[in-house]
């Protein structure tokens, strides 16, 4: 088969498509050629038939015929040593005869040889393409395109860098190392050009200049050429923030990379803040030392209610004693800070949002002790925390309010207690001194139960509608006491108004003529109602007659607006359904005649007593029986009319549930409560006007969860104990035997619960107001 020439690029070309040709090859035909015939003989001439190739393509040419018809072409698909066989006329030829001997057979370059060779050198040359041809797009385009192509990816540089350090205070040495790649050549290029940007040029004016290790510190606004690469060091002089960028260039292209704020040059952190309070009416503002801050010393703290606005500010002005600005920063000889705070960040633990500003409130709806922390962050990267602890000291509208003994026993101070918060602030630094004396017991029978009760024959009142949180106040009172030497008439009443939210108290003790206002010996029982204090009961001033032991028979009203007490006698009349055995304490006779206490009552002239106000009316109890067959049992209630609501006193049932020996009396929302150290709670309803018992039980394993198991005798049923109630649903007990035993009454589900530890120290009182 005839080839078709050039293959390429589809395909490789051989001598089997591109023909090999000779010039000067001639041989002479030996047998005529006839049209038609597919093979032809030739002398033998071996030499000259080994240079023909096994195909290929031959004339027969002789000068006999006419011109157009003197010389035929075939294609020859074999040979031997005297034959060209398997002929094929080429096309654009005559087939005609040709005799032999005057016919020479030869082989010369033809035209469609050489447009064969013409088509292949084209072929190569697009598919090849020309020099510096530029690229189209990946796999496209001659092999000088995708060469190109290649080139541009491969060989431009890749510039990369990194630090030894990205942060620390100015002046900051960093060590830049050029870590570029792709700095090869293709033998046409060595150059490579980098050049450093470190993002400090902030003048107007950039110079550039050439350095290899080190750019002078004290050159600034400077872009730097790196004249070999490597490692270079750059010192930043100022505070800031910097962009570095590098930029590496060679023959094959330019990259850069830039990391933004890659370097922080810190300036030192501001100091602590010098911060106020602006003290509002009704809030009390304790200042700093020293004196105009920074307040390393102490603190400023402030004291107010709950639910109330506190201004906290930092003064925008340069501190006194600094020479900083008062949030902390270090100024200029302009007071320009150097590095200026950009952020106020409050902390406080209260209700509201702060935002960025030097100047922010704070509003707190549950009472306690909270922190106030402020993080000032400046521009470059700086921050100081100022932490001034218990800053904020919140009172609650309604609080509880204990009071106990220092160690000398002769002075008490309070600790608040909030009923929303249910915790305990650190005592109050206000002392209060009692002056009580109980030498006057000191040897007498039952000593032990009568200065027991002595130092409990106290009591409280509100002093008008205002709460402790608000500034209300109320009535702290107790029984003086006296020497051993002296006359029973000179015991009184003690009291005190003491202020909860400023933590003070002012002796109510003496009138204008700085006689006592309540001339009373102890043992007696009081009541509280909203407008006054009645005393009743408790010892007499005369000196008693053997085998008696009377009781006090002149009721004592104490009025709360006036501070001014009247006084009138009982009568038989004011008793009622067996009261008048109030008359006498209950108690039993030393009968031995030889005796020095012949006829003295060995229980001395007391009886234990546990009273209680309620919706305008008192309730109180009183010990029944003696020595082993003691027990807090007899119940009474006083009787009123009109606007007098204490005219008389009346009997009422017995109180339920087992014996009783200690024990106190609460009022409630739906009634009188009586707690002791058992679980178990015995209920009297004045509506019904009957004794219910209830709660966990005696000695219930859900009560001992609530007991201090750590202290022995934790659940004797004598421990002694406080008692105090919210006037609504919730009571609060205080056991004396340990500070981890404070607990909380629920009305409604009739159930305890324990709440934190209250102070330390031996308890006084307890109120709540």
């Amino acid at each position: 088969m005839i080839p078709n020439g050039s293959n390429y690029p589809a395909k490789l070309d051989t001598n089997d498509n591109l023909y090999q040709v000779h010039d000067a090859l001639r041989m002479q035909l030996s047998e005529d050629y006839l049209p038609g015939d597919t093979s032809i003989s030739v002398y033998e001439n071996n030499a000259v038939m080994d240079q023909f190739d096994a195909t290929g393509i031959i004339t027969l040419t002789e000068q006999c015929s006419d011109a157009e018809l003197r010389a035929v072409s075939f294609y020859y698909g074999s040979r031997t040593d005297i034959t060209f066989d398997k002929l094929e006329i080429l096309p654009g030829f005559t087939d005609s005869a040709k005799p032999k001997n005057i016919t020479n057979v030869v082989q010369n370059v033809m035209a469609e040889h050489h447009n064969a060779i013409k088509d292949a050198v084209i072929a190569i040359e697009q598919m090849a393409g020309k020099k510096g041809e530029a690229p189209v797009r990946a796999l496209e385009g001659t092999m000088e395109q995708r060469i190109s192509y290649l080139r541009n990816i491969v060989l431009p540089p890749k510039a990369w860098f990194s630090v030894d350090t990205t942060l620390g205070l100015a002046p900051l040495t960093v060590t830049f190392t050029d870590q570029s790649f792709r700095l090869g050549t293709d033998g046409t290029s060595i150059e490579v050009n980098r050049v450093w940007d470190f993002g400090d040029n902030t003048g107007p004016s950039i110079i550039s200049i050439t350095e290899n290790t080190q750019v002078p510190s004290q050159i600034v606004d400077v872009i730097v050429t790196d004249g070999d690469g490597g490692e270079i060091k750059k010192t930043y002089m100022s505070p800031g923030i910097y962009d570095v960028t590098l930029t590496v260039t060679n023959d094959f292209g330019s990259d850069s990379v830039t990391f933004p704020e890659l370097i922080t040059a810190r300036f030192p952190a501001p100091d602590v803040a010098t911060i106020e309070f602006l003290q509002r009416t009704g809030q009390i503002v304790t200042q700093g030392t020293p004196e105009n801050g920074p307040y390393t010393t102490t603190t400023p703290k402030i004291r107010c209610s709950i639910n109330t606005l506190i201004d906290v500010y930092i003064d925008n002005s340069i501190n006194v004693n600094t020479g900083n600005t008062n949030a902390g920063e270090v100024v200029d000889d302009q007071n320009n800070p150097i590095d200026p705070i950009i952020s106020y960040k409050w902390h406080f633990s209260d209700d509201l949002d702060h935002t960025n500003s030097y100047a922010t409130r704070a509003s707190f709806s549950i009472g306690g002790t909270y922190d106030l922390i402020l993080r000032t962050d400046t521009r470059y990267g700086s921050y100081r925390i100022t932490n001034y602890p218990n800053a904020f000291d919140i009172v609650e509208d309604i609080n509880l309010w204990i009071w106990t003994y220092n160690n000398a026993q002769t002075q008490v101070n309070s600790s608040e207690f909030g009923l929303i918060s249910e915790t305990f602030k650190t005592k109050g630094t206000s002392l209060l001194t009692l002056n009580k004396d109980d030498s006057f017991l000191t040897g007498e029978l039952n000593e032990e139960q009568q200065k027991r009760e002595f130092n409990r024959n106290n009591g409280f009142a509100s002093r008008g509608s205002n709460f402790s949180g608000t500034g209300g106040t109320g009535l702290l009172y107790w029984a003086s006491g006296r020497s051993s030497l002296d006359p029973a008439s000179d015991e009184h009443v003690r009291f005190s108004e003491y202020n909860g939210f400023y933590d003070t108290y002012t002796e109510r003790t003496n009138n204008i003529s700085n006689n006592p206002i309540v001339s009373r010996p102890w043992n007696w029982v009081s009541f509280a109602s909203t407008q006054d204090i009645y005393f009743i009961l408790g010892g007499k001033t005369s000196v008693a007659t053997a085998f008696q032991s009377p009781t006090n028979q002149t009721k004592d009203t104490f009025d709360l607006a006036s501070l001014t007490n009247s006084y009138t006698n009982f009568s038989d009349s004011n008793y009622k359904n067996g009261a008048d055995e109030l008359k006498s304490n209950e108690v039993t006779y030393v009968e031995d005649n030889l005796s020095s206490d012949y006829g003295k009552p060995n229980q001395g002239h007391m009886s234990v007593y546990r009273s209680a106000w309620l919706n305008d009316t008192g309730y109180f109890l009183r010990n029944e029986g003696t020595g082993t067959f003691f027990r807090i049992k007899s119940f009474y209630k006083t009787v009123g009319t009109g606007t007098n609501l204490f005219n008389d006193i009346k009997k009422l049932p017995d109180m339920a549930g087992i014996a009783k020996t200690e024990g106190q009396l609460v009022a409630l929302s739906q009634g009188l409560y009586f707690f002791n150290n058992s679980g178990s709670v015995s209920a009297y309803s004045t509506n019904a006007a009957t004794w219910a018992t209830g709660g966990p039980g005696i000695n219930s394993s859900s009560y001992r969860l609530l007991q201090d198991t750590s202290v022995l005798g934790f659940d004797d049923n004598d421990q002694t104990l406080l008692a105090t109630s919210d006037g609504d649903k919730t009571a609060y007990l205080s056991f004396d035997y340990s500070e981890n035993c404070f607990i909380k009454f629920n009305e409604i589900d009739t159930t305890f619960s324990k709440i934190s530890s209250r102070p330390s120290g031996e308890q006084w009182q307890m109120n709540i107001f």
